[in-house]
C-alpha cells in the first residue's frame, strides 16, 4: 500500500475513535427530514470525491 492510503486509514480510525468518545456530547437530530438531507449530502460528496479521484488517476497515466 502507498503511504498516503495508510495515513488515510489511520486518520479515519482516529476520527471514529474520537467520535465514539464524544458521542454523548454531540447533539442528536430527531427530525427524519434532516437525517435524510445529511445522508444525501454525504452521498453526493462521496460521489464527487470518487469521480475526482478517478479523473486524477487517469491524468497521471
Amino acid at each position: 500500500m502507498k503511504q498516503v492510503s495508510i495515513i488515510g486509514i489511520i486518520f479515519t480510525v482516529g476520527v471514529l475513535v474520537i467520535l465514539k468518545v464524544f458521542q454523548d456530547s454531540i447533539p442528536r437530530i430527531d427530525e427524519p427530514i434532516t437525517n435524510i438531507l445529511i445522508f444525501l449530502g454525504f452521498v453526493i460528496f462521496a460521489i464527487i470525491y470518487g469521480i475526482s479521484q478517478i479523473r486524477k488517476k487517469k491524468n497521471e497515466k
